[in-house]
């Protein structure tokens, strides 16, 4: 297991420009520690719906991205196994949007991540859950 001082920003923000769809997402990991991770995905136009709003499919994805990136902070490789967002209020009319996941079950084969969204001005959006599967472990984060 991972010791939570071995955890920092760079490292995590390091792996998720490794991820080649998510690097498209051009988020910015600004909080890193041991099950819990925080970035910010910027409010792009390439990003919107007919409306204006931030399309669901990039909340999702930004999410399912930064959930992996916090049950990995356990030591292991991980997969989504399911996934489930609850989209609570329109993301628009915000510089960027936070994206907060939280470990709330580490386990050997499985763990579950809670997660929220916010705007800029911390007006909270969505709300959901992801559990991975464990793959195997890993050398260093």
């Amino acid at each position: 297991m991972q010791n939570e001082n071995k955890i920092t920003i760079e490292e995590c923000q390091k792996l998720l420009e490794q991820n080649p769809f998510g690097s498209l997402l051009q988020m910015k990991i600004t909080e890193a520690e041991q099950g819990r991770i925080k970035a910010e995905l910027p409010f792009k136009k390439e990003f919107t719906n007919i409306y204006g709003d931030l399309h669901g499919g990039v909340l999702y994805s930004a999410v399912d991205t930064i959930c992996g990136i916090a049950a990995g902070t356990y030591g292991y490789y991980v997969t989504t196994v399911d996934g489930q967002i609850r989209y609570l209020k329109a993301a628009r009319a915000t510089e960027y949007v936070t994206c907060t996941a939280k470990v709330v079950k580490p386990g050997r084969n499985i763990t579950v991540v809670a997660f929220e969204i916010t705007d800029a001005n911390g007006m909270l959006l969505n709300t959901g859950d992801f559990t991975f599967y464990n793959l195997k472990e890993k050398e260093i984060l």
